[in-house]
């Protein structure tokens, strides 16, 4: 049946996580600098066997109850010491239902959310077209197609710095439709406020 399909989609699986104070979703890239022993662990387990984890925010009020699967990219530097930076992508938005602490790792019960979907072209067009407007104000003439061959609404925050709260409300939303409603009206308030910034500068939700 339909709902047996729904619940087998959504099946309850295991994910390593590490609660940070920034958000991560599809296509972001996040800088990590390694230093504690538990997550040099799970990084150099991440690297050696192609593994994803999991990135859930963390403020006073506790872990968030959504996150964001990601993968070590790039190594750009091992220390002696076992210190590592390195750079991590999102890849899957996840929920998180429970979690337990196995040898100091938070290891939770998470769901893994649907692929998102392209929206209509109709639709997205006009949103793209726009972000590309704000990369123009920035300076960033640079690369242009590759910035026109995005169609996620992730996609379209890629140097527009926001704000963990604006965020997390983004990977909150179940619906892509949704989430480009909202940057649209976000996207038009940076417009309108264009001339404050200057073209060195990202734009800040």
């Amino acid at each position: 049946t339909p709902k047996t399909a729904y619940v087998d989609f959504f099946k309850v699986m295991k994910l390593k996580l590490f609660p940070l104070g920034i958000v991560a979703f599809p296509s972001k890239f996040v800088p990590l600098h390694i230093f504690e022993e538990r997550y040099k662990k799970l990084i150099n387990e991440c690297i050696d066997q192609n593994s994803e984890f999991g990135v859930v925010y963390q403020d006073t009020n506790g872990l968030a109850d959504v996150g964001c699967t990601v993968t070590v990219t790039k190594l750009l530097n091992k220390y002696p010491d076992g210190r590592m930076d390195i750079i991590t992508q999102g890849k899957k938005i996840f929920k998180l239902k429970d979690q337990v602490v196995i040898d100091d790792i938070s290891i939770g019960d998470v769901n893994i959310l649907p692929e998102i979907k392209p929206l209509p072209s109709e639709i997205f067009d006009p949103l793209k077209e726009k972000y590309l407007k704000l990369l123009i104000i920035l300076g960033l003439k640079e690369n242009i197609n590759r910035h026109l061959a995005k169609n996620t609404t992730f996609e379209l925050l890629e140097m527009i710095e926001l704000s963990p709260k604006f965020e997390l409300e983004l990977i909150s939303i179940n619906s892509e439709n949704k989430r480009a409603e909202i940057l649209n009206q976000f996207f038009n308030s940076l417009l309108n406020q264009s001339s404050q910034f200057n073209s060195n500068e990202r734009f800040q939700s």
